[in-house]
């Protein structure tokens, strides 16, 4: 991005209650679009485990922690509504394309104990189009599950994060976007 339109200044560095663990398939790490990347250098309690890497393969197990709660966040068929549980959460995040976050979500539910849950959000501007209503960029479903999860705090952060990203990236290719619109 260029200098004018650089984040880093702009972001917020906030504590969340959840824990993110954002799994990103690594080629839409490497997106210049990618909205998870600011979710994650919004929130100090984030972390990142790369999906796709055939130098480094992610050794899922390594995303469980003992007396955690794991929810993953994608809105398969089988997920349910976040709400607020007792206890510490992770909250497992898949990250790509439609298709390549739906693989990494069947491998993620894979995992002993995990829980699939979903967002109830309405349509956000993103750079991308949604391919069908309730779905949306990764920033606003992970501040939506958060606020679901009652940290308010860090959900307005990562909101406020994605934004900022969208519409410094959408002036950059000489478009603007209105904030309640759907589609850029």
């Amino acid at each position: 991005m260029l200098d004018a339109q650089c984040l880093c200044a702009a972001l917020p560095f906030v504590p969340s209650r959840a824990r993110v663990v954002l799994v990103p398939h690594a080629r839409e790490w490497r997106q210049p679009s990618n909205t998870g990347r600011v979710a994650l250098l919004s929130l100090r309690s984030a972390e990142l485990a790369v999906w796709g890497r055939r130098e480094a393969p992610l050794d899922l197990s390594l995303l469980l922690r003992d007396g955690h709660t794991h929810l993953v966040l994608h809105p398969g068929p089988d997920a349910r509504p976040i709400a607020p549980v007792d206890g510490p959460v992770r909250l497992l995040v898949p990250d790509g394309s439609w298709r390549r976050a739906g693989r990494i979500a069947r491998r993620l539910l894979a995992l002993p104990g995990a829980i699939p849950v979903k967002v109830d959000v309405a349509p956000r501007a993103g750079l991308r189009r949604a391919p069908e209503p309730g779905k949306v960029h990764t920033a606003a479903a992970i501040a939506q599950a958060l606020e679901a999860l009652g940290d308010t705090a860090a959900a307005a952060a990562v909101r406020a994060a994605g934004d900022l990203m969208i519409r410094r990236t959408l002036e950059a290719r000489g478009r603007a976007v209105s904030a309640r619109s759907s589609r850029p």
